[in-house]
């Protein structure tokens, strides 16, 4: 992946989801989150989030500056800045941001809200 698909860095503090590492519970944090193992929470919410290739978040809510998908998603996310989808990626669930982008070869599935009030 290139430098220029990284969300930018608006401070000097990030956290890493390492390999092997699964991790259960409710994330917050005001700067940058890299999951490359597995994350499944109620909520997480970051200002940059990166989920590598080998990377799974599942969540019921992603809440996020902007985000870069190259591994498997799950959930519904909102990015005030973007998203970026990589090729590889796989995303199930909804978005909410001004700007997405998807490469060719990622799987995206847009799950329509359910319910009255959608």
């Amino acid at each position: 992946m290139s430098a220029g698909r990284e969300p930018r860095e608006s401070g000097t503090g990030h956290t890493v989801i390492g390999r092997g590492t699964v991790l259960e519970g409710v994330l917050k944090m005001e700067h940058s989150l890299r999951i490359e193992g597995v994350v499944k929470g109620e909520l997480v919410a970051a200002n940059s989030l990166v989920v590598s290739a080998q990377g799974e978040l599942e969540a019921g809510l992603i809440e996020v500056g902007e985000a870069v998908i190259s591994g498997r998603v799950v959930g519904k996310l909102r990015a005030r800045v973007r998203v970026y989808v990589s090729a590889g990626a796989v995303f199930h669930g909804s978005v909410e941001t001004p700007q997405l982008v998807i490469e060719e070869g990622a799987v995206f599935v847009q799950s329509l809200p359910t319910g009255k009030g959608g």
